[in-house]
């Protein structure tokens, strides 16, 4: 078989970005694959960004746009014409979207040219159309060429959606390849010792979702509840505090309860140890519900939905909401709850199965072709099986045949 080589882009923009795609990037370079790296630059302050290239050993992006904060009009509108900038000068055969931040939509960009694309962690569903990483997530699966699910329910997701099981990939998750890279380096992390606290002695809080810390009466109940929790179980409550939570607690002139330790953002390492170690991690993150899975740490989720539910169905989350109440009954049966679970993001090698799926595929994505053309898709499906099927709602009699 002639070998064909592919250009492939790689896109972040936020602090979750960088880590996960750290080994995708490692396996491109393993393979000795042409790549270029370009940061949106959501994110952009030291503890946010520039800490953990260094950390993760993470090449320097070949172009920084340089999008910074603003609505998420401000943003989508830069990024979409600077990103195209880059893809006029680079003419990538393939561009890498990750995940439902904002940075994901450059994909939709690269579609429009004509440029191949791959969604990484496809499949993901809250069913919570308040968020915005939900809308982003259905905007990018709609258009993505090979959407790359973590799991047998996200892979479900997209088949019930109606996409093409020939465009599905279940792989695994990357923050798994990615903590067990580097799971040495996160035993042998100090942050534990700075903070005096022993294993399984303090609770883990994160918390910096808009619809939580922006209003009072959410962020007043998480710092109540954490009150409580720190009163009943004599145990330290550890919480790196987002800039955007740190300014509402002042802006709404709230008391930080006594055994609260409130700190800056913490680095990859420093955070993965505090998370394989906690009694219970208390949060309102995607991530931290994965890592805390994969650690087998109790978590509860304080929000009302989750797009992580395998968490849920595994066992190794609750998700509590922002009642008071309800996030203290969360924390007791977490904490009772024996950790037994096994994750369901299998073997860590994500990174291997994506590049090792498109490199099959090198043909395909360098010569795009209708889909019904694809000799192995005429072996599945039947056009003639589609014949008369479709119908116009604005011109009943008019049928696809």
């Amino acid at each position: 078989m002639k070998f064909v080589s592919l250009k492939y882009m790689v896109v972040l923009g936020i602090r979750p970005d960088i880590i996960n795609l750290h080994p995708l990037v490692r396996e491109l370079q393993r393979r000795k694959c042409d790549f270029t790296v370009v940061h949106t630059g959501q994110h952009y302050s030291y503890f946010f960004d520039r800490l953990f290239f260094e950390q993760l050993n993470f090449p320097k992006p070949d172009y920084h746009l340089k999008v910074g904060s603003g609505t998420q009009a401000q943003q989508l509108a830069l990024l979409v014409e600077r990103f195209e900038r880059v893809l006029l000068k680079e003419k990538p055969n393939l561009v890498f979207s990750f995940s439902d931040a904002n940075p994901s939509l450059s994909g939709i960009v690269a579609s429009k040219m004509g440029i191949k694309v791959a969604h990484l962690e496809a499949g993901m569903r809250s069913y919570d159309w308040r968020m915005p990483e939900e809308k982003n997530r259905r905007l990018m699966d709609s258009i993505a060429d090979y959407l790359f699910a973590p799991t047998a329910t996200t892979r479900k997701n997209l088949l019930d959606e109606g996409i093409p099981p020939h465009r599905i990939f279940q792989v695994g998750k990357l923050i798994w390849d990615v903590l067990y890279e580097f799971r040495h380096e996160i035993d042998r992390n100090e942050i534990m010792e700075k903070l005096s606290i022993e294993r399984k002695d303090y609770f883990l809080v994160t918390a910096h979702r808009p619809e939580n810390v922006g209003t009072i009466t959410p962020l007043r109940n998480i710092m109540e509840a954490l009150g409580e929790i720190r009163k009943k179980y004599g145990k330290r409550v550890i919480f790196p505090i987002h800039p955007r939570s740190r300014a509402s607690i002042k802006k709404f002139k709230l008391k930080v309860p006594p055994g609260i330790t409130l700190m800056d953002p913490l680095g990859f390492l420093e955070f993965s140890k505090l998370e394989k170690n906690a009694f219970c991690c208390i949060t309102d993150s995607g991530t931290v519900q994965e890592d805390s899975c994969i650690f087998r740490t109790p978590c509860v989720t304080m929000r009302i939905s989750t797009e992580r539910s395998e968490t849920v169905e595994v066992g190794s989350n609750i998700v509590a909401g922002l009642n008071k109440k309800h996030i203290m009954e969360a924390v007791d049966k977490m904490v009772n709850r024996k950790p037994i679970w096994k994750h369901p993001y299998g073997q860590p090698n994500s990174a291997e199965k994506i590049v090792g799926a498109l490199e099959k595929r090198a043909t395909e994505i360098r010569s795009p072709k209708v889909w019904w053309d694809s000799p192995r898709i005429k072996r599945s499906y039947s056009i003639s099986s589609y014949v008369g099927r479709w119908k116009n709602p604005l011109m009943p009699d008019c049928t696809f045949d």
